[in-house]
């Protein structure tokens, strides 16, 4: 949704009209109660995880956390990738890993195997 939209919206439904500084804090509050923070995202981790496990069977999932407890990192093997791993892919294994940008930084590392049908 546009602010200009947002702004539109408040004339037409309850006849007031307000500033497009207050249609801007508007849409922030509706986008951080819709999506979280990224605070709020670590928190849910080791639940996450938990449920994760319960749910889906041999999934083995690892958080790690400093001694202030900040995040360092999360391990996740989902049990059916486990599987079919062990049953389809042949002996190569490729990791590969990505540096991610923004508020918080890191890498993220990736491994991949080649199924029977190349």
């Amino acid at each position: 949704m546009r602010l200009k939209d947002i702004i539109v919206d408040m004339k037409t439904m309850y006849g007031i009209q307000i500033l497009y500084s207050k249609a801007h804090q508007a849409l922030h509050y509706a986008l951080s109660l819709t999506y979280r923070t990224h605070e709020k995202s670590f928190q849910l981790l080791p639940s996450f995880g938990y449920v994760l496990e319960q749910q889906n069977p041999s999934t083995t999932t690892d958080l790690q956390c400093d001694e202030d407890g900040k995040f360092l990192y999360f391990f996740m093997l989902l049990g059916a990738s486990l599987r079919g791993f062990q049953r389809c892919m042949g002996p190569v294994i490729v990791v590969d890993d990505t540096y991610l940008k923004g508020r918080f930084r890191g890498t993220m590392f990736v491994a991949t195997a080649q199924n029977g049908n190349e």
